[in-house]
């Protein structure tokens, strides 16, 4: 996880997706999707494990855009 852009929370999959931060849950309870819990026991999930995941929902679109790095947040 270099930068921490390689990894999305569940909360972004979804804004990528338009699906719900539920139904990603349920697809990563279901072992459709891989992901893993932080000390904070918040959900992560990798960008390329993500991008497959829209593969096979034939999202190739949308799992292109999951896979962009996007540049780090500069904070002023």
């Amino acid at each position: 996880m270099s930068g921490g852009n390689d990894f999305l929370t569940i909360g972004e999959a979804a804004s990528l997706c338009g699906l719900s931060r539920s139904a990603l849950r349920r697809a990563v309870a279901r072992g459709h999707l891989a992901a893993w819990h932080t000390p904070g026991n918040h959900l992560r999930v990798s960008r390329r494990d993500f991008a497959e995941f829209l593969r096979r929902l034939g999202a190739v679109e949308l799992a292109g855009r999951a896979e962009e790095r996007l540049p780090t947040r500069v904070r002023q």
